[in-house]
């Protein structure tokens, strides 16, 4: 079984909000006037509630496998459903492991 390094998504609590919501898209741009929180044509979200950190791809079977830079947004969320703009990060994900040696083998030199 290969080696698939995780990666966690974290962010600082805020006081009085009754949880969070963590979105992803490749798409630059979407993050500024196009955003419309849980309805933005294209992007994938999740509301995470008692923590402030996700561990992909464990905790979000859902979070793209294709390689590539993706922007994360998160929100905080209170209980009434008011949410803030987004704070935005981003980073390389890659889920799948190098091919193998084709060809090896032990010697006696």
């Amino acid at each position: 079984m290969p080696f698939i390094r995780k990666r966690r998504i974290w962010w600082e609590p805020v006081e009085g909000v009754s949880s969070y919501v963590v979105y992803v898209s490749s798409d630059s741009d979407i993050f500024s006037a196009n955003f419309s929180w849980e309805a933005t044509p294209g992007i994938i979200f999740k509301t995470i509630t008692g923590k402030t950190d996700l561990i992909i791809p464990d905790e979000w079977p859902e979070f793209p496998t294709e390689p590539g830079k993706y922007y994360i947004g998160i929100t905080s969320k209170d209980e009434a459903g008011n949410q803030s703009d987004p704070f935005v990060s981003t980073g390389l994900f890659k889920f799948f492991p190098p091919a193998s040696p084709q060809k090896g083998g032990i010697s006696d030199n």
